[in-house]
């Protein structure tokens, strides 16, 4: 039987969670918060259709913490003419990228990173695992990874698995 593990309790880094009922566990968690301080980042990122990317970017982002996009943006190896694209033209790990500077100018402590691996190459998956590890040191983040793949089993850039 496992114990229930609090998600805020967790040292800071970058974890794999691979079994369903640590899954529940965590997503039971964040249920239960009045205050979000757990962002989510899927490999769809669903946006407003009638407002534009940068628009998108920085809803719900307070005023005072919107001029570090540029500095988000170019952390996460984003090209600034992505704003000039359409949405539709975006790649997985765009919209991934995006939501993970999204999140950063919230300020969130703690994400969710759902599997969203399906149309990654390798080299693209071992950059997003990297650039994970990267932020949890730098930001002092928690970063929880939702996936079943069994190749990451053998990350390095994973701090802990569960």
């Amino acid at each position: 039987m496992t114990q229930t593990i609090h998600v805020e309790q967790l040292p800071v880094g970058f974890y794999l969670v691979s079994t369903e009922t640590y899954k529940k566990n965590f997503f039971k968690q964040q249920n239960k918060r009045s205050k979000p301080v757990i962002g989510e980042i899927i490999g769809d990122w669903e946006q407003l259709p009638y407002l534009s990317l940068r628009e998108n970017l920085l809803l719900g982002v307070d005023k005072t913490k919107r001029p570090k996009l540029l500095t988000y943006i170019k952390l996460a190896d984003i090209n600034p003419r992505i704003f000039t694209k359409q949405k539709k033209v975006l790649s997985q790990l765009d919209k991934i990228k995006l939501q993970f500077a999204h999140l950063l100018l919230k300020e969130t402590p703690i994400i969710y990173l759902h599997d969203c691996f399906d149309s990654m190459t390798v080299s693209q998956m071992q950059w997003l695992l990297n650039f994970c590890q990267q932020l949890t040191q730098k930001y002092s983040l928690r970063i929880l990874l939702f996936s079943e793949n069994e190749n990451l089993l053998h990350s390095p850039s994973i701090d802990e698995i569960f």
